[in-house]
């Protein structure tokens, strides 16, 4: 309930319209309605005489065409837009949000509206009975966030559980749907946020708010949860299409000790047969954990590893951190504090805080200078052959001071607008990530850059893929994965991953051999474990473990072409490459309760296996089709479960009638031959359809329609192709067709 203190905005006192957009004087602050789209609104409220600086780190989209909007006033005021009837009472003001054919979405709960407590802000929201919440981006715990609370507050905590409410990434866009009621809200807010999804006494309403700053959020409606998915992706933009290498499997620990190491890892992927295109250097590649450094002792001539490598095949990313060694003699150091690259302390001095390298200063990628001084000196690691970077750490995790991060008072730049890191916390990790992809695209303008970051807001899907953190070697994690990828791909973040295998703890065979199955049919897949640990490459657990390993990761380069047409569709439409049941089915009631199953675009069902010992599982098929069982090819009625066996070489996997999947032979990189042939695997239906995505995988030449887009249309044993785009030269010399129905 609501504090005594409270102060909501009041009644309104006047009110005028400029445009699209609609201010309204109320007694206790001003408050702005803008229509930005027929289906997307934003609403901002202060207590100042006016509002401050109209900029965002999280939106990409600030110039909006006029929309055809008809506004009247009398006891209330109304804006009818051809999805949206947004009505505005006067005393106290209150805003509801309806279809165009007034069906209620959602509205300020009439008590108290929105409004302030002390420094915060905060909106009361009402609750519908039957409203279901998803989004919220990276978080665990479970999948329909109603009747949590949830926090946005990037920490760095490598022992989260399902319970924990804050971890890496804050993404405080809420999706909320219900039969014939859908719409999301983006509180674009980079103070420390909490959602209170209906952990309340009546439970008849929710709560958003943050630490200080505005109110100011985004209201997007639609006729599905894709309508408003889409609507804050023209808010926040698309991910760009990765290179093609950065969809195979990939290899970290922390660490590999020395080049001599890493050689070792990679021989033997290749001697076992085990496909693999990237491998990582965790920290103790660096010279004393100085970043853009390399350590003499144990990596001597990494120009030479790096070609070793690439003769084999294997791309090499390197981390990099915020913190820079404060050391003068250190030409990072040293020339960030010549030209003040470096956040200070509020009395002056540079501050400095504890990380891997001992004390170190910290870039204020806040700043666009220091972005643009950051990016350069990745020229270091790419003119030895680095292929892409892993940015870690930038929570920003700082070990000596409370609550692990740097204390709220340091003062940023934040883009010409001064605060302090009370409002940049949120954004440093976006920023830190933003510096390096910026960075990356300068020093090769036609090359897709590769970034992965730990930290990130709103937005981060311009600029980086992300991982999901430091997780921990348990049966409970790689369960949690699944619900987390789940609504961070609803979120804007299509390319996301976990650490298969978990990071923290000592992983065993069955769990390595489980999570790699699952890992398979995630965009991102990469194995990574700590220091300290039991070592989880494929081969660690003996022959048979292995040999799960190499089917699974085998199979999952022979759906690269696949793949690629989801990592398309995310790029062109902002369609998430994970998606839940309902993303397809969202007539079927029953998937908005699957959290331990998803489909790998529109065609493949995918039911990892999540409880040491299993040998089956239950597995829910979607109603309004068929499924196919991937392995027996027994052809299912959907809107039932089914019982699938599932020894441990065995991941229930099923096929969604009328789809067929584009596939290729076996290989042990990305680009160890071209592929000059496509399998077209054909499961009927009652319209058997489907498409590849081809570009030349590196470059962005596609932007300019350097692709080439192939349909195809079986029926009657009848193959019928249909090149609809030919922008690119294909590789393809043959498809054969494999048709599963006999």
């Amino acid at each position: 309930m609501a504090s005594s203190q409270f102060q909501s905005v009041g009644a309104i006192k006047t009110w005028h319209k400029s445009g699209n957009v609609l201010d309204f004087d109320c007694e206790h602050g001003r408050v702005r309605v803008a229509i930005l789209r027929d289906g997307i609104m934003r609403v901002r409220a202060t207590r100042a005489r006016d509002f401050g600086p109209d900029f965002s780190y999280a939106v990409a989209k600030t110039k909006w065409p006029k929309v055809k909007a008809a506004i009247r006033s009398g006891k209330v005021v109304t804006i009818r837009t051809k999805k949206l009837l947004v009505t505005i009472t006067k005393a106290p003001l209150r805003i509801e949000f309806a279809r165009a054919d007034g069906t209620v979405l959602n509205s300020d709960e009439r008590a108290h509206g929105m409004g302030w407590e002390g420094k915060k802000c905060r909106s009361y929201r009402q609750l519908v009975a039957d409203e279901m919440f998803f989004g919220c981006g990276e978080k665990t715990g479970q999948f329909n966030k109603r009747g949590s609370k949830t926090v946005f507050w990037n920490t760095d905590d490598p022992n989260h559980t399902y319970l924990s409410e804050a971890i890496y990434v804050s993404i405080p866009f809420l999706i909320s749907t219900r039969p014939g009621a859908h719409y999301g809200i983006f509180w674009d807010n980079t103070h420390r946020t909490q959602f209170n999804l209906g952990q309340v006494a009546d439970e008849k309403h929710y709560i958003l708010e943050s630490d200080a700053g505005e109110i100011d959020y985004y209201f997007f409606a639609g006729d599905s949860v894709r309508e408003v998915v889409r609507g804050y992706a023209r808010l926040t933009g698309r991910m760009w299409m990765p290179p093609q290498w950065a969809l195979g499997y990939q290899q970290c620990r922390w660490s590999y000790m020395s080049a001599a190491e890493i050689m070792d890892v990679a021989r033997n992927f290749r001697k076992r047969k085990i496909p693999c295109d990237v491998i990582y250097c965790d920290i103790d590649y660096m010279d004393g954990y100085r970043v853009f450094t390399w350590n003499p002792k144990t990596f001597p001539k990494p120009r030479k590893m790096i070609q070793d490598l690439g003769r084999m095949g294997f791309k090499l990313v390197t981390i990099i951190d915020p913190g820079v060694k404060n050391d003068n003699k250190y030409a990072v150091c040293r020339d960030g504090r010549e030209k003040g690259m470096f956040l200070k302390k509020p009395e002056g001095g540079w501050f400095t805080g504890n990380v891997w390298p001992g004390e170190c200063v910290f870039p204020d990628f806040t700043n666009p200078r220091v972005r643009e001084w950051w990016g350069p000196w990745h020229k270091k690691l790419l003119d030895v052959g680095v292929a892409g970077i892993w940015n870690d750490m930038n929570e920003p995790a700082v070990w000596n001071h409370p609550g692990g991060t740097m204390p709220l008072d340091i003062p940023h730049d934040y883009d010409g607008h001064p605060t302090t890191h009370e409002r940049t916390h949120n954004v440093y990790g976006f920023n830190m990530a933003r510096a390096c992809h910026e960075g990356l695209r300068a020093l090769r303008p036609n090359q897709r850059p590769f970034a992965i970051t730990r930290s990130a807001y709103a937005g981060i899907q311009r600029y980086s893929m992300v991982w999901t953190g430091d997780n921990q070697s348990l049966w409970e994690q790689l369960a949690v994965s699944i619900p987390e990828c789940l609504n961070l791909s609803l979120s804007g973040v299509p390319f996301c991953g976990s650490d298969v295998g978990g990071f923290g703890g000592n992983c065993t065979g069955e769990l390595l051999a489980r999570w790699t199955q699952a890992g398979a049919f995630f965009p991102f897949f990469r194995n990574h474990t700590a220091l300290h640990t039991r070592r989880q490459e494929p081969w660690a657990f003996g022959r048979k473990v292995e040999n799960v390993c190499r089917r699974y990761i085998s199979l999952r380069y022979q759906l690269l072409p696949y793949f690629y047409n989801l990592f398309h569709e995310a790029t062109a439409n902002a369609t998430p490459i994970m998606r839940p049941l309902f993303w397809e089915f969202p007539n079927d009631p029953h998937g908005y309760a699957v959290d331990d199953q998803f489909l790998l675009g529109a065609s493949l069902l995918v039911a990892p296996i999540l409880k040491p010992g299993a040998r089956q599982r239950a597995v829910y098929l979607p109603d309004a089709s068929d499924w196919y069982d991937y392995w027996t090819k027994q052809k299912h009625t959907g809107g039932q479960y089914v019982t699938a066996p599932a020894p441990l070489d065995t991941l229930p996997l099923f096929v969604r009638a009328g789809s067929i999947i584009p596939m290729t032979k076996p290989m042990e990189f990305i680009g160890r031959k071209s592929i000059g042939e496509i399998i077209l695997d054909i499961y009927p239906g009652t319209k058997t359809t489907g498409y590849l995505y081809e570009d030349d995988g590196e470059s962005f030449d596609y932007e300019r329609g350097a692709y080439t887009l192939t349909h195809f249309a079986w029926a009657n044993g009848k193959l019928k192709t249909d090149k609809q785009k030919t922008g690119y030269k294909s590789a393809v010399k043959k498809y054969r067709v494999r048709d599963n129905s006999a």
